[in-house]
């Protein structure tokens, strides 16, 4: 054998095996099936349809509770007054109104001092303005302390406005409720907190306004407030809504109350009056109600 096929031979010997595939039938590891079989549940999580049952409103419940009319022509005299006291609401949200607001969609209740009727008022109007066709309403429990709306609904315990502004993590989606009566959704008060004021003038409170409706052309964001002079969150939740609607009773809130309520406010607001508690005869309307921009200190009506 010459020199060159011994050197031939020898690099042979030295080229390593050429790897063996494995047979075609030879499953993957058992870790690439884990990593497969995880994302595959991942993307079926993430893609799963929302399942959450309805909540009931127990119109039962909320009688009880003196959040409805009881009987049938109380409710119905009260649904007509309804349409006169909406129908501006309405054309500010829409932009039909006189003059155009900043978040106009955004409708807050209240009153200047505690018992006039407000929550009432709140529950009702909610109710009415979800008949629209073409909107739909987020009923907010902002009266931390009274919290009327939730105990009523029997969301007692359940996440609401004030988690969501504790806790930066928490989407306002999920502290949304929705409800078996057509168009209405709910937010419950939630854990009460001792900064309630603090918390309502933060950013985050403006952060969540915005999900709660702000970026939704088609929805409602109906407030109940405490009392402007009880609290001093109530002042400071008046100041991000477009629109006012402050319940006065009749025989039973001083002027002098309504006018310091009224001062409270930024000014830039449609701010609505209603007088509830009218000792009208029957065979007239009970619920009279004032509504146009006034300025402040002024109460509508007044010469």
């Amino acid at each position: 054998m010459s020199i060159v096929e011994k050197a031939v031979e020898k690099l042979k010997t030295l080229q390593p095996e050429p790897p063996v595939s494995p047979p075609a039938d030879v499953p993957p590891s058992h870790s690439a099936s884990t990593i497969e079989r995880l994302s595959g549940k991942a993307r079926t999580v993430d893609h799963a349809p929302e399942t959450a049952p309805l909540w009931h409103v127990d119109q039962i419940a909320l009688e009880r509770a003196g959040l409805l009319p009881a009987g049938d022509e109380a409710n119905d005299r009260l649904a007509d007054e309804l349409r006169r006291v909406k129908r501006p609401l309405m054309d500010n949200a829409t932009g039909k109104g006189a003059k155009v607001l900043a978040h106009a969609e955004r409708i807050v209740v209240t009153s200047a001092l505690p018992g006039e009727g407000k929550t009432f008022t709140t529950v009702n109007l909610a109710l009415s303005l979800a008949r629209e066709l073409d909107f739909e309403v987020l009923l907010v429990d902002g009266d931390i302390p009274k919290f009327h709306i939730t105990r009523a609904l029997g969301l007692d315990g359940q996440p609401g406005l004030m988690d969501v502004l504790v806790d930066e993590r928490r989407q306002p989606a999920e502290v949304i409720v929705r409800t078996d009566v057509p168009n209405l959704l709910v937010v419950p008060v939630g854990k009460r907190h001792p900064l309630t004021a603090e918390l309502f003038s933060s950013l985050r409170m403006e952060q969540v306004l915005e999900e709660f409706g702000g970026r939704h052309l088609r929805r409602l964001v109906v407030f109940d407030s405490s009392p402007l002079l009880a609290t001093s969150e109530s002042q400071v939740l008046a100041s991000h809504m477009g629109q006012v609607v402050m319940v006065v009773a009749a025989g039973h809130t001083g002027q002098h109350a309504v006018n310091s309520a009224l001062q409270s406010l930024n000014g830039s607001q449609y701010v609505g009056l209603i007088l509830n508690m009218s000792c009208l005869p029957t065979s007239e309307n009970y619920y009279y109600s004032y509504y146009g921009l006034y300025p402040r200190g002024r109460l509508a009506g007044e010469a």
